[in-house]
């Protein structure tokens, strides 16, 4: 159980070092340029009611209490609030959605050591402070050792243990302890898969929340091509039951194990009724569209789950769990959805424009299909005389429906 405050407040995330060597630097405000201010924290609501989260205050031991919550700030059952050390000019707090929160502390210093640290957030109101430490560093004692911190405060549970963290990556909370080389999520677009998601590679399949830039993935159209870029966010399940837009759509593996994908994720379907009414081999279907199938149906997420983003140099059809899928296409679809700092890490990763493959379909014989065109072909499939197919480059998926 996380160290929580009034109930339920407690730290789910933390980005220390913004930058690299090894070329993977998070960009948080959508400047331009992944800098020292980028760093973030952030905290999330565990508990099942609102919380007004006013007053509680962000300490550091070198620079003291750098960020306080703002009258007023009520954070929903299930939802995150993200606190930016410092949104530069020409910057932006990341998107969010539902009942997530941003915040700009505005604080020019840095605040999270690179080398180790304690990470310390203070209620001023019951008197008492949740702490983690990361890097290996050993707690502190707040209220002996940071000037200005009430000399009377107690600490909320025991202190936890955040691991060490990776340049260019975020340590976040996972269901037991913490995560510390994730893609940073303090918002972004929701066209993606869901965490844990098999994709095929030349090791085998790879979780795709598991996949790095770099690391080569099998494409049904191109051989191996390597990931360009990785990109996640966190979908609380008060998100969830506010937009159902946001529930994934399960569809049945050729293992008997599910895939799970946002909406307007496309699948790759074939069938003799696709070559009758599109003319092409394949069609590749938004997963919204192909609720009319028994082995497809949207979830209501019982617990929060996380969107994954998978960007190659192009569009190709991948194998996630033995179903063909799209790669990222970005599209308007994908492009309106995202962050402004999504979408200037995707300049920096492509400074001489985006690959034009990126965002339209050019692989020979495939063909973008959605809405009542499909819903038609779906419906027709119903009726038993025909079958579609999902499958990956001769893995079965056969759906006779």
């Amino acid at each position: 159980m996380p160290d929580t405050l009034l109930g339920g407040i407690a730290i789910n995330e933390v980005l220390v070092d913004p930058n690299s060597s090894g070329g993977f630097n998070t960009d948080t405000d959508g400047s331009g340029v992944a800098r020292g201010g980028d760093e973030y924290l952030e905290l999330v609501n565990t508990s099942g009611s609102a919380i007004d989260i006013s007053g509680l205050e962000l300490w550091d031991a070198g620079r003291g209490n750098w960020f306080t919550f703002p009258p007023g700030t009520v954070l929903e059952a299930g939802a995150h609030a993200v606190v930016v050390r410092n949104v530069q000019n020409g910057g932006n707090l990341p998107a969010t959605t539902g009942d997530n929160l941003a915040f700009d502390a505005d604080f020019g210093g840095g605040v999270f050591n690179n080398g180790r640290d304690n990470i310390v957030v203070y209620d001023p109101a019951n008197d008492e402070y949740i702490q983690a430490t990361y890097n290996g560093d050993t707690l502190d004692d707040p209220p002996n050792d940071y000037a200005g911190f009430s000399g009377t405060a107690t600490r909320s549970g025991s202190g936890e243990d955040l691991g060490n963290d990776v340049d260019g990556r975020s340590i976040q909370r996972a269901s037991t302890g913490f995560d510390n080389d994730e893609t940073p999520t303090p918002g972004g677009p929701n066209i993606c898969f869901t965490g844990g998601t098999p994709i095929l590679t030349p090791r085998g399949f790879v979780a795709v929340e598991a996949l790095r830039p770099g690391d080569l993935v099998v494409t049904q159209d191109a051989g191996l091509q390597a990931v360009a870029w990785v990109f996640s966010r966190d979908v609380s399940v008060a998100e969830a039951r506010a937009d159902p837009a946001l529930w994934p759509v399960s569809i049945k593996g050729p293992a008997g194990g599910s895939l799970r994908v946002s909406r307007h994720h496309r699948i790759a379907v074939r069938g003799p009724a696709v070559a009758r009414m599109f003319a092409a081999a394949c069609v590749l279907a938004p997963a919204k569209d192909l609720l009319g199938l028994p082995d497809v149906r949207a979830e209501a997420p019982k617990a929060p789950f996380r969107y994954v983003h998978l960007l190659l140099e192009g569009h190709h059809i991948l194998s996630a769990g033995g179903i063909a899928v799209e790669s990222l296409l970005l599209g308007p679809q994908a492009w309106d959805g995202m962050s402004d700092g999504a979408r200037a890490d995707l300049h920096l990763l492509f400074p001489d424009g985006l690959p034009e493959d990126l965002h339209g379909p050019e692989r020979s014989g495939d063909v973008l299909a959605m809405g009542r065109r499909v819903r038609s072909l779906v419906a027709g499939a119903a009726n038993g005389s025909t079958a579609l197919s999902f499958d990956f480059a001769g893995v079965s998926a056969l759906h006779a429906v």
